[in-house]
């Protein structure tokens, strides 16, 4: 297999990557799975060690963590509480609406035109149903099907006439959550809301990538100079996700360490004490602890108590990136998401 693979696969031939890594290592932790599936697609050294968010590695990395994700929000792979994911026996009959909602477009492919009977019947067939006596998992199957394709129809993305549901020709957009939420951002969609969603679907390993490149631009752009600025990566990194070195007019040098949580769950206090920890073990200069999420009161609290530490939660990450642009560009007068930032995988 080689590296330039990853960007021909099909989502299916992605999963199918991330399963066999995972079934043959077991319970690896996320960062370690990603460099188990990146170790056997054939990069070079030099290409290893290349960094940037053009870098072919961090791209297949990319692509693989957004696969991953998706796996876990579809119910296909679980993390326990140490953070160590594991593959999900088959035997689950009822799916979640985004694994739903992947199976829809992929029986709609290829311009086939299907009744909701029609996908119904497939689908049971598919998952295995009819095994209870009074078909309750057939029902409720259904029941997930039929609100996910509401769902589609009203986002445009299938389109349904007397004959049955179709792919939408607006061809503009992927076929993929990504492609739905730039969609909805496009037609007028909540702006930030669209943004941060689209952040979260690239996954955590590009959102280390992108908060590096923002506050990058964000120092240079009030006159420091950024002297280095890197993904740690790996799956030791102590807690530090990224490092940035810059220097002011008048000499004054500052080594920045960063941590990035790509997760939708409120970041606690233990969480803030944790990364401030790795912060004095590395003697940094300062913190920069950054999610898409928000902060616990407390872990607010504790933020506002310490002088060379700070938090960026969802609604600043989207404030600084608006003013960087970078994620968001000016057209004509009107911010909208930069779509080929997220779509150029």
């Amino acid at each position: 297999m080689s590296y330039k693979d990853v960007y021909k696969m099909s989502d299916e031939r992605v999963r199918t990557l991330i399963f066999d890594q995972l079934y043959d290592k077991d319970e690896l932790r996320r960062k370690e799975l990603i460099e188990h599936c990146v170790s056997v697609l054939g990069f070079t050294q030099a290409q290893l060690q290349e960094g940037g968010t053009t870098s072919p590695v961090i791209m297949a990395k990319s692509r693989i963590g957004m696969i991953l994700s998706a796996c876990m929000k579809s119910g296909y792979i679980t993390e326990s509480e140490s953070g160590r994911l594991q593959l999900v026996g088959t035997g689950k009959h009822i799916i979640s609406r985004e694994r739903a909602r992947d199976y829809i477009i992929s029986v709609l492919e290829n311009g086939s035109i299907l009744t909701k009977q029609e996908i119904f019947a497939q689908a049971e067939k598919d998952f295995g149903t009819d095994r209870t006596p009074d078909h309750r998992d057939d029902n409720d199957l259904r029941s997930v099907l039929g609100k996910v394709l509401v769902r589609l129809e009203e986002e445009n993305h299938i389109v349904k006439n007397h004959t049955g549901y179709r792919l939408s020709n607006d061809r503009g957009y992927p076929n993929t959550e990504m492609g739905s939420c730039l969609r909805q951002a496009a037609h007028g969609g909540d702006l930030k809301e669209c943004f941060l969603e689209a952040v979260h679907i690239r996954g955590g390993e590009w959102f280390e990538v992108y908060c590096v490149d923002l506050l990058d631009n964000y120092y240079r752009s009030i006159g420091k100079k950024v002297l280095s600025a890197c993904v740690t990566g790996g799956s030791d990194d102590g807690g530090i996700d990224g490092i940035i070195r810059t220097e002011d007019w008048l000499g004054y040098r500052e080594t920045i360490l960063m941590q990035m949580k790509n997760r939708y769950a409120v970041m606690t206090a233990k969480d803030i004490r944790e990364f401030y920890g790795a912060v004095c073990a590395e003697k940094g200069t300062r913190g920069v602890f950054i999610t898409v999420s928000t902060y616990h009161r407390e872990a607010q609290r504790l933020l506002d108590k310490v002088d060379n530490l700070i938090g960026i939660d969802g609604a600043k990450l989207f404030e600084i990136a608006c003013q960087c642009k970078k994620g968001i560009v000016d057209t004509e007068g009107k911010l909208a998401i930069d779509e080929h930032m997220f779509l150029d995988v």
